[in-house]
């Protein structure tokens, strides 16, 4: 006997068929396995569902929420619907016993065979698969990772991990370090079976720079390969079979400590402490060379880091703006002490286009201050990726009240409400006038550190925060930053969001993850 979320299946005995009833269903489990894994779309098969929506890439599952950011185009907003101001009738679920850190982000699977799906997450000590046993959340199993001899920190290690996807095939790509891991299930099309290491790839000796080197960021272009970019500002390609792969490495003193966004065309976009990269997959290499259609621009990167902040130059991983005839930007928060968001030209800049006064390169469309509503602000600081959808932009504040530049203990802190951080802004690109303006800010709202995400469908922005020190899920309107509920979830530490990522699911449930483990609001009734 066995439990499927909610329904029981069970053989004994007494059950009985015949060779040929036995052997027509072999055939038929037999063709939805081969359906399963060949579950990829060809090439050409991109599409966009609405004029907002990035075109979807046929190698990532088909799935609300297949990766870090919801997509390719690192947007973190989502065309499913998230819960709405009535949210008596939903229920929080705790999911525990995760080891030593977060799951930043977690994967949610394309449909098995049988309908259902899985959620795929990992911390640096262990990779898990989580369903839904009766309505409520579950591990379906947890295993250990192999140990880590290296010399990096708890946040490093935990930075390296951060990054993943659930491709077409079903195959969970996880970071580590030097090495990428395909994992995935030992029965192909069962989500209940256990989990397996598929495949592994490993950086080779002769293109690391050195030997504090790790992967910080991981994506997947438009063809299917496997896109990564180490702290040390390599940027790697490699196929999800791992039996090809090109490598360029970009300024020698330069540093990264985000995650990548990929477009349609090839583009790759990495922000180090010292310049915005478009990266040019060509098919058979890498390259910023601007004939080839790469380029390479420079931002104001600023000095210190601090708060929660994990890396020099931006905060932010870079998140694309613009679809088809749409203007095209990359959008980041960038590295003075009073960040201001930038967007830049994404292809070719408009012949036409007049260097904006102040600004350190052409290539830069706007670069304007935020300031969470305070004129006087000298200071402000974010570490989350530019929430995406359409023309607008979400910046969240991460900026704490406190002395100590000890991230950790930061985190930590990040609950109380003498230190937490207050507010949030939208900004909006307006094409006929090409300028980007501020159109509204919420200065109550505390969102201290999670990433935060956007339902076109409820148009509503979720993400964790806190209220009189207790964790709560927020919820804004994205047209006008009003509050449109606070769900309640407890003052325990193990609530904390920890730089985990709010992610939209079916159903109109909301994942993110916590200090040792998962967290989900969803209705009663699913």
């Amino acid at each position: 006997m066995r439990e499927k979320w909610g329904e029981t299946v069970s053989t004994g005995p007494g059950f009985s068929i015949n060779k040929a009833i036995m052997a027509v269903l072999i055939v038929l489990i037999a063709l939805g396995a081969l359906l399963y894994t060949q579950g990829c779309k060809q090439p050409g098969a991109i599409d966009t569902i609405t004029l907002d929506e990035p075109p979807v890439n046929p190698f990532v599952a088909d799935s609300p929420w297949p990766m870090s950011h919801a997509n390719p185009y690192c947007q973190a907003s989502s065309l499913y619907p998230g819960p709405t101001k009535d949210t008596s009738e939903y229920k929080f679920d705790y999911l525990g016993e995760l080891m030593y850190y977060p799951p930043i982000t977690v994967a949610i699977s394309g449909a098995y065979p049988d309908g259902n799906r899985v959620l795929w997450g990992n911390t640096p000590a262990m990779v898990f698969k989580a369903g839904l046993d009766g309505g409520r959340l579950s591990y379906i199993e947890k295993i250990e990772k192999e140990p880590l001899n290296v010399t990096l920190s708890l946040i490093e290690c935990g930075l390296s991990n951060a990054y993943t996807l659930v491709d077409c095939e079903g195959t969970f790509f996880v970071p580590s370090i030097r090495k990428i891991f395909g994992y995935g299930d030992e029965v192909l099309g069962d989500p209940y079976s256990k989990i397996v290491t598929k495949r592994v790839f490993e950086i080779p000796e002769d293109q690391l720079r050195s030997e504090d080197e790790f992967i910080a960021g991981l994506n997947i272009a438009y063809d299917g390969m496997l896109v990564f970019i180490t702290n040390k500002a390599t940027v790697g390609i490699v196929s999800r079979s791992f039996d090809s792969a090109h490598f360029l490495h970009l300024g020698e003193d330069e540093e990264t400590s985000n995650s990548i966004a990929c477009d349609e065309d090839g583009g790759i976009y990495v922000v180090t402490s010292k310049h915005m990269y478009r990266v040019q997959w060509t098919g058979d290499g890498l390259t910023t060379n601007e004939g080839e259609g790469g380029w390479i621009a420079n931002y104001e990167t600023g000095g210190e880091v601090g708060g929660i902040r994990l890396g020099m130059g931006s905060g932010s991983t870079p998140s694309l703006m613009g679809t088809g005839e749409q203007d095209k930007f990359v959008v980041i928060t960038d590295g003075q002490d009073l960040m201001h968001i930038v967007l830049f030209w994404r292809d070719k800049i408009p012949p036409d286009w007049v260097q904006i006064p102040g600004t350190k390169d052409r290539r830069i469309a706007a670069q304007i201050p935020v300031t969470f509503g305070n004129p006087e602000a000298t200071e402000s600081s974010s570490e989350q990726s530019v929430c995406v959808r359409g023309y607008g932009a979400l910046v969240v504040n991460n900026q704490l009240n406190t002395t100590s530049e000890d991230p950790i203990i930061n985190i930590v802190m990040s609950q109380y409400p003498d230190v937490a951080p207050y507010g949030a802004e939208k900004f909006e690109w307006n094409p006929q006038t090409q300028e980007l303006r501020s159109v509204w800010v919420n200065e109550e709202v505390s969102l201290p550190n999670g990433i935060p995400a956007m339902s076109a469908a409820t148009n509503l922005i979720y993400d964790i925060g806190q209220r009189s020190g207790n964790w709560t899920w927020e919820a804004l309107d994205w047209d006008t930053g009003q509050s449109v509920f606070s769900y309640e979830i407890g003052s325990d530490p193990q609530y904390n969001s920890c730089w985990a990522a709010t992610e939209i699911g079916l159903d109109g449930r909301l994942y993110s993850g916590s200090v040792t483990g998962m967290m989900c609001l969803h209705p009663e009734a699913s």
